[in-house]
């Protein structure tokens, strides 16, 4: 019963422990994540911010966009 006590705490604080030592994205990580430049990722989170949304929201609206764009071109071809 202890070594299931032991364990129980254990796991959880090793993974929160390694969540925790990384610091927050910079920009050009971010920037790079979304596969943005610099320069468009801060003119998108500005957008963002005008238009009352979060980053995530907006985001997935300029993917959604994309993705509609793409799908456009096909059929027009």
């Amino acid at each position: 019963m202890r070594k299931l006590l032991t364990l129980s705490v254990l796991i959880p604080s090793i993974f929160l422990a390694g969540c925790g030592s990384q610091g927050p994205m910079t920009e050009e990580q971010q920037a790079d994540k979304y596969g943005m430049t610099i320069e468009r990722y801060r003119e998108e989170k500005e957008a963002a911010a005008r238009m009352g949304m979060t980053w995530e929201e907006h985001v997935k609206m300029i993917q959604d966009d994309e993705a509609m764009d793409h799908g456009n071109m096909k059929h027009d071809m």
